[in-house]
């Protein structure tokens, strides 16, 4: 067995990446189940905590049998500690700025009753600080998910977190931030991993100013790069997730190793002289963090240009948009779609969202059951979307519900119980044996 020296305890980190596996320092495979929680909106604190403490919304994580949360965030929150001097905002202070002084007082009154530990000057990254605590008593990892730079509800191509140096996406405050992040989770070694950035897509807006760089391979990996060369030179022990291009659904480019100047991806701009330009390839093996990099890739049905309503073609796209570097073999419905390139490397790749209905369409929907079978042939790790069956302010509307939530909206248990027990238990349960 490959082994590396062991920290003697769980989670036996630092992790590293082995060919297609994460692996931990006994050597072990180590494969994640988990579930994203928000905590990127406007307020900035995970979502929930007025309704329930971070103990009980743990236990309830545990109890379906997730090994791994998805916290999101926003750079923005950063950003505020620099603009304060290093000092982070008070519990208080963020619930009146998000919701307005009446409702912000009244949840953060809600949310010391149920965490009676906090006060109304606990801080933001306190408030992680006590999440990974918990998470780390259950054997829970916990993943910070850079979702947006400015603090709202995630995704579009108008919202100015789409692209480098949108309106919303400062690329220095961005790095700034990860590496921020980054030396937080030296606390914490149950925060084994990070991501680099959510669901990156084409910048178009009208009326404000947007990214001036080209939304292709070229800017993308110059960007990953030097982002994860930040992170690794903060805290060197973390892998760093690479999402794709179009809301995180492809990264063939990379893993295929072609030429970035003339790479195709969708609704990309043109680089009308790349042909004439000496070629780019990525290489991940020439990078001091080569062991530490892991993929991440995203489906929903309402995806604009894959076919989501056949589990032979969802496996041959999943398989082109990156899931070759998993070594796993060509899916046959590869000779229709005819793009099925072998990887020129084996690395990790991870589903880090995906997500539908909470109710008796479940069971029956084409693509979950596509994921579904996918992770569970081929031990992919994943995380669903989400947890938050509510949330304090999402879209301008306050105490907004969300049917496609693992959770109900005053998350004392779940939108549809039967699922969990009939679906998401027995597929977690299935990941792990």
């Amino acid at each position: 067995m490959w082994m590396i020296p062991s920290s003697g305890s769980w989670p036996y980190g630092p992790f590293s990446t082995h060919g297609r596996d994460i692996v931990n320092t006994k050597g072990e495979a180590v494969t994640w189940a988990g579930v994203n929680w928000p905590g990127s909106g406007e307020t900035m604190v995970p979502e929930g905590l007025e309704w329930a403490s971070i103990e009980d919304i743990m236990s309830q994580v545990k109890s379906v049998g997730f090994n791994f949360i998805r916290l999101t965030y926003a750079i923005e929150m950063v950003d505020q500690i620099y603009e304060r001097n290093g000092s982070d905002v008070g519990l208080e202070i963020a619930m009146i700025k998000g919701l307005g002084y009446e409702n912000g007082t009244k949840v953060t009154n809600e949310i010391i009753a149920k965490n009676p530990t906090f006060n109304k000057d606990t801080t933001r990254f306190e408030i992680w600080d006590h999440i990974a605590q918990v998470a780390l008593s259950k054997n829970i990892y916990i993943h910070p998910d850079v979702h947006v730079g400015k603090a709202q509800w995630c995704c579009n191509n108008t919202d100015g977190n789409a692209w480098f140096d949108d309106y919303n996406f400062p690329v220095a405050n961005w790095k700034r931030g990860l590496q921020y992040v980054a030396n937080w989770a030296k606390k914490h070694n149950n925060v084994v991993s990070m991501s680099l950035r959510n669901e990156l897509r084409r910048a178009i807006n009208e009326t404000a100013p947007t990214s001036t760089l080209g939304y292709n391979w070229v800017t993308l990996v110059g960007n990953y790069t030097a982002a994860t060369d930040a992170i690794h030179a903060t805290n060197p022990d973390l892998l760093v997730t690479w999402s794709g291009m179009q809301y995180d659904q492809d990264l063939s480019a990379l893993i295929q190793g072609k030429n970035l100047n003339t790479a195709p991806c969708y609704k990309c701009d043109a680089i009308r002289d790349g042909l004439r330009r000496e070629p780019i390839v990525f290489d991940l093996a020439s990078h001091p963090w080569s062991d530490k990099v892991v993929y991440e890739l995203h489906l929903y049905a309402m995806s604009e240009d894959l076919d989501t309503g056949s589990c032979p073609i969802v496996f041959a796209e999943l398989y082109n948009a990156g899931f070759n570097a998993i070594g796993m073999a060509p899916p046959a419905a590869c000779n229709i779609t005819q793009n099925c390139i072998p990887a020129v490397r084996n690395t990790p790749v991870i589903i880090s969202e995906f997500g539908a209905a909470q109710d008796v369409t479940l069971l029956n929907n084409t693509l979950m059951n596509c994921l579904k079978d996918f992770t569970e042939q081929n031990n992919v790790s994943w995380a669903m979307w989400s947890l938050a069956g509510s949330y304090r302010i999402r879209s301008g509307g306050q105490g907004v519900g969300d049917t496609w939530a693992l959770g109900n909206y005053n998350w004392t248990g779940w939108n549809y119980p039967e699922g969990v027990e009939k679906w998401w238990k027995p597929w977690v349960s299935e990941m792990f044996n």
